[in-house]
């Protein structure tokens, strides 16, 4: 499980842009594979971090603190800074948050958004979800089912620490609040894909980011068929134009 969760590059020569790939909680690298290879040709230096935490077993998420997972993103970003001029931060979920706020620190040139909760939900189908994901053979033809699955970070092999995962789950709430207040102090383009049946993030959560970035906010697209961690292959490439043009809109800019 480990190899399937490493951070991972897709390099170029001549590229003075780089795009720092970020994932949510329990997520992994392996969720921005197929954004980097779809836009490979783009010039572009796609980077997936690895979470501290993640890509191991339970009780090493356990007793992983959230302002360790903030403090890796700090120093990729830092790490990255010294070799490129122009960095776009893409965050999933959590991922989304703690982009925000380390843009705060150091000056990126863009952020895209995918499913960031400023405001969570428990729900039926977020239930409903996990049932399936834990319980669905492993040989499942369900694309659905088996993204979440491949994408799950955190082995479940020492599953009695499962309560001790508690704290960190509730630290997505205490840094959605804590991101809430500063979103009036972010000074970059943003763009937000949101998914109208997200099963974990309440979509109102793209309206509070609307109102918080004010005239920072380039875009905001409701995906109508996708959930938290899955696109459906016409929403996907809609995201995908979303961050090429976004891209293309800032290296001009940047070259102005």
């Amino acid at each position: 499980m480990q190899n399937n969760h490493e951070s991972f590059s897709i390099e170029t020569s001549t590229s003075e842009m780089v795009t720092l790939y970020i994932h949510g909680i329990m997520g992994s690298p392996l969720e921005f594979r197929r954004i980097a290879e779809t836009l490979k040709d783009e010039n572009i230096y796609f980077k997936a971090l690895l979470l501290p935490g993640h890509g191991s077993n339970g009780y090493n998420f356990a007793r992983t603190s959230a302002n360790t997972w903030q403090s890796h993103v700090n120093q990729e970003i830092q790490n990255l800074k010294n070799n490129y001029s122009k960095i776009i931060l893409i965050g999933h979920s959590l991922g989304g948050l703690l982009a925000l706020n380390a843009s705060l620190l150091y000056p990126v040139d863009g952020i895209v958004l995918l499913n960031t909760p400023i405001k969570t939900r428990i729900s039926i189908q977020q239930i409903s979800m996990s049932l399936r994901v834990l319980l669905s053979s492993e040989n499942t033809n369900d694309p659905m089912i088996r993204t979440y699955r491949e994408t799950f970070s955190v082995a479940l092999n020492d599953w009695w620490t499962m309560p001790l995962w508690l704290p960190r789950l509730l630290d997505i709430n205490r840094i959605a609040r804590e991101t809430a207040k500063i979103l009036n102090k972010v000074d970059v383009p943003v763009i937000i894909f949101q998914s109208i049946h997200d099963e974990t993030v309440n979509p109102i959560s793209a309206e509070i980011l609307k109102r918080g970035l004010g005239n920072h906010l380039i875009s905001l697209s409701y995906l109508n068929k996708s959930t938290h961690a899955y696109f459906i292959n016409e929403e996907f490439n809609d995201i995908i134009k979303g961050i090429k043009d976004f891209s293309d809109s800032l290296k001009v800019v940047n070259s102005s």
